[in-house]
């Protein structure tokens, strides 16, 4: 990248994530400024990352990712977060909603309820096959498309009677 510095941040395209090095970095373009100018190995800004720990969420290729540059200086740029745009849509448009979702479709889901709801919500987490859970209230949901398989050294199943094929959901 070119020497020389500069001031606040600045907008990038995503071209590869595919790191040699696995250090979770990226490379990105500048299309704002030419959209030749590919970075080097840039690295990525991530909640409590450490010695084999943190948060790990790659972009995709194509995504816009937001920059800052180290002292300022252009030819040590760190990715500071990725943006929705016109193109890139958030996957919910619903405020009450605090979501986790991969490109796969694998999602979990914390949804608050309004104050007026009289409950606190749910956690719903989905596979990208259609599989959930969702924990809800006084209810608890495992739902499969296919088999559902219950493992353990020792299952203990408490409470009233199970009832092959009743629903209170």
């Amino acid at each position: 990248m070119r020497s020389g510095r500069m001031p606040g941040l600045v907008l990038a395209t995503v071209t590869a994530v595919d790191d040699p090095l696995k250090q979770g970095r990226i490379k990105v373009t500048f299309p704002w400024l030419d959209e030749s100018l590919e970075s080097d190995w840039v690295p990525v800004a991530a909640p409590f990352a450490g010695n084999d720990r943190g948060l790990y969420m790659m972009p995709e290729v194509g995504d816009e990712m937001v920059l800052g540059f180290l002292q300022g200086d252009f030819n040590h740029p760190v990715v500071l977060g990725a943006l929705w745009n016109g193109q890139a849509r958030a996957p919910s448009d619903d405020p009450r909603q605090r979501m986790i979702r991969s490109v796969n479709g694998h999602t979990i889901r914390f949804v608050d309820s309004t104050p007026s709801a009289g409950d606190k919500g749910a956690l719903i987490i989905e596979d990208g096959h259609g599989n959930k859970v969702v924990m809800a209230n006084t209810h608890l949901l495992v739902q499969a498309v296919g088999t559902l398989v219950i493992q353990g050294a020792s299952i203990v199943i408490n409470g009233r009677p199970v009832t092959p094929g009743a629903n209170p959901i």
